[in-house]
């Protein structure tokens, strides 16, 4: 049995930001926050897991699911990490031939020496009473100085022009009509080149302000993950699994009736139900190869969510698995998520390929926690920000789904509000 302290907290957000400075003197932790938000929410508060026991690190492996499954097992605490969407070339006949400037691992998880969850005010750790308390002394003894908080001034640059973006979604519109695919998500990239960003002051800036159900960051040496994430990817606890695909997405408005008009507005709207319901529908078949039959469920359709500066679109699938399904075997069905492919899937996924100019990477795949008992939560790995410290590399991929009925223009500036909904509090 795991050793357990809970101390009460005074201050909590002064101490989470203290937790987040001290954290980031190891070269490998992980914060987790829900931001309070609704049901949607992952169902981990605020939790930080602290330096390396041990670490699973694989790039153009085989069997990483398999190996994941091993690590797991061998593991006495939860473990922490992502899985990259080009784990989809495990899954199918497919490859990754686009240029990857991030150059990280495919599969990334680590079991933490401390963990720490934060909750009602209080606060556990995985150490024993006197342990604990030196640990709070360390942490509140920690300065936060002025130049901490704030974030460097970028110059962003764009991987596709806007006129190639826009030739880009006629062809889709063609394989849409000769029925090569229905749906395709499809992204550009945004970077810049930088030596002096501060990820984890611009990480705690962001956050405070986007308030994301499924934000996270993730610091493993000289790569930096910062998810400010409204998108479950996949929950399993008690052989129960959900799933919350979103497409659809308005920028919100001015004051409480603007907004209250423009979730009217996307609810009604007939091109985002169309998106969204094919996600449900691939959801729901994706559900199917480890469910008990009958038990996959839409519980909710078309649930239009406020959030801190943008108005989505979310539905909810879940299922109870087949005794005989690993729930890891759960997750691998699954992947990658339909909201970040398309369908047909592996269609799809081969036309991703050939229209986008970088490797997605971390980008639209899953970060998340597995415990002991199999219970895990993975995000959709989207507004997120990804560095390589090392090569002054940033990047931030966004997106959207295309139907025959998408107007490119449109697609553009629904990209430009998905990017600025994370870059407007990077000045």
């Amino acid at each position: 049995m795991v050793e357990q302290s809970s101390f009460s907290i005074d201050d909590v957000s002064l101490f989470k930001r203290k937790l987040l400075h001290w954290a980031n003197q190891f070269t490998v932790f992980i914060c987790l926050d829900n931001n309070e938000a609704s049901h949607l929410s992952s169902s981990l508060e605020f939790t930080v897991g602290v330096d390396k026991v041990r670490e699973l690190s694989l790039t153009n492996e085989e069997l990483q699911f398999k190996q994941l499954e091993e690590f797991q097992q061998t593991s006495s605490e939860s473990i922490y990490g992502y899985l990259a969407y080009d784990l989809k070339n495990e899954l199918e006949q497919l490859h990754s031939k686009n240029p990857d400037y991030l150059e990280m691992p495919s599969t990334y998880f680590f079991e933490p020496r401390y963990t720490f969850h934060i909750s009602d005010g209080s606060c556990t750790i995985n150490r024993s009473t006197l342990e604990s308390l030196h640990l709070i002394d360390q942490i509140n003894a920690m300065v936060l100085t002025e130049s901490s908080e704030h974030a460097n001034e970028l110059e962003w640059k764009s991987r596709m022009t806007k006129e190639a973006y826009i030739q880009h979604l006629k062809t889709i519109k063609n394989n849409i009509l000769e029925g090569t695919v229905y749906e395709l998500n499809f992204c550009r990239e945004l970077y810049a080149y930088t030596q002096s960003f501060n990820s984890l002051a611009a990480f705690l800036r962001i956050n405070e302000n986007a308030k994301a159900p499924f934000s996270a960051y993730l610091k493993m040496e000289d790569h930096h993950v910062l998810s400010f994430s409204p998108e479950r990817f996949m929950k399993h606890e008690n052989g129960k699994i959900i799933s919350q695909p979103i497409k659809g997405t308005l920028k919100k408005g001015n004051n409480y009736q603007e907004n209250e008009k423009r979730k009217i507005a996307l609810f009604n709207d007939e091109k985002e139900r169309a998106e969204n319901v094919m996600i449900v529908d691939l959801v729901r078949n994706d559900f199917a190869k480890s469910a008990i039959p009958g038990t996959v469920n839409v519980d909710e359709l078309f649930g239009v969510y406020e959030f801190e500066n943008i108005i989505q679109m979310i539905s909810t699938v879940s299922a109870h698995l087949k005794k005989d399904i690993h729930p890891l075997q759960a997750l691998k069905n699954a992947y990658p998520m339909g909201s970040m492919t398309g369908a047909p899937k592996v269609m799809a996924m081969n036309l991703i390929e050939e229209y986008e100019q970088v490797k997605r990477g971390v980008y639209s795949g899953a970060l998340g926690y597995i415990k002991p008992d199999l219970t895990y939560d993975f995000n959709v790995l989207i507004r997120t920000l990804v560095f390589n410290q090392k090569k002054g590399y940033l990047s931030l991929q966004v997106g959207g789904a295309i139907t025959y009925d998408a107007i490119p223009e449109k697609e553009w500036e629904e990209t430009l509000v998905k990017a600025n909904s994370v870059l407007k509090y990077l000045g």
